[in-house]
């Protein structure tokens, strides 16, 4: 029943990824440039429509980061560019032109707003480092709840796997966990992702997991409920597969 209630649901909502591959841009801003980083952001919105709407790329979000972790130059916010396949994703940087689209971006917010604030945006230094990971779709539940709209919450989890067996405690153990929670109406949707390439300034991370509108509470996320002292020894199993930081963001833009 449990399997058929999901897969009904999966023909009725939306994921919020949608897509095998993602590029999670995590940036850590200079300081005092908060509104030039939003105006920055804004005069690409445009942009990034406009490449979806012609079919090179799915979707573009950017989340205003929390609560974030304790490390040199955490990131204020994070910025999604969703492919559907590694092919899409190849294809597009294969063919990115710095130039082309600097002319679009132009063309794109004439009217808007002027053309020298547009371009001394684009060339101030606003974004002191960029930690860029290319993520892999392992496995996402349904998403419940609607297509997902600003000021939307999700809890990202970064992990760095420690054992060969830890993406079977992540698929076996926690998986289910979260699906009590999304059936219980306490998150909208679990994904799970691999981390198959990233940038220099990237840290030793290889998975990442998002749980979008968590209000899940933490003391009721458990694998086997009515067995308490098993439950807490399968999950401290599971735990030691892995290092984890934690993160807590807001949906401040979106494609159309």
């Amino acid at each position: 029943m449990k399997k058929l209630f999901l897969c009904t649901l999966s023909l009725i909502f939306s994921n919020f990824l949608a897509a095998q591959v993602a590029v999670a841009d995590f940036i850590h801003l200079e300081k005092g440039v908060e509104n030039d980083y939003n105006t920055l952001e804004k005069i690409w919105k445009p942009f990034h429509n406009s490449e979806i709407k012609e079919g090179k790329k799915m979707r573009w979000a950017v989340w205003k980061i929390d609560k974030g972790p304790e490390m040199e130059k955490a990131p204020d916010y994070v910025v999604f560019n969703i492919f559907k396949d590694e092919d899409q994703l190849n294809n597009y940087m294969n063919k990115w032109d710095g130039d082309s689209s600097m002319k679009k971006i132009e063309a794109l917010n004439r009217g808007k707003l002027s053309r020298s604030v547009v371009k001394n945006t684009m060339r101030k230094k606003i974004k002191n480092e960029v930690r860029s990971y290319t993520i892999k779709i392992l496995h996402q539940t349904v998403m419940t709840g609607g297509e997902p709209k600003i000021g939307d919450k999700i809890s990202m989890g970064a992990m760095r796997q420690k054992s060969e067996d830890y993406e079977k405690f992540e698929m076996n153990i926690f998986l289910p966990m979260w699906e009590k929670q999304l059936l219980n109406g306490n998150i909208s949707q679990w994904s799970f992702a691999k981390v198959i390439d990233k940038n220099e300034a990237a840290n030793d991370i290889t998975h990442m997991t998002f749980i979008f509108r968590n209000n899940a509470n933490p003391q009721e996320v458990s694998f086997m409920p009515n067995n308490q002292w098993l439950n807490n020894m399968i999950v401290e199993k599971g735990l030691e597969t892995r290092d984890f930081w934690s993160s807590e963001a807001t949906l401040v833009y979106i494609s159309n």
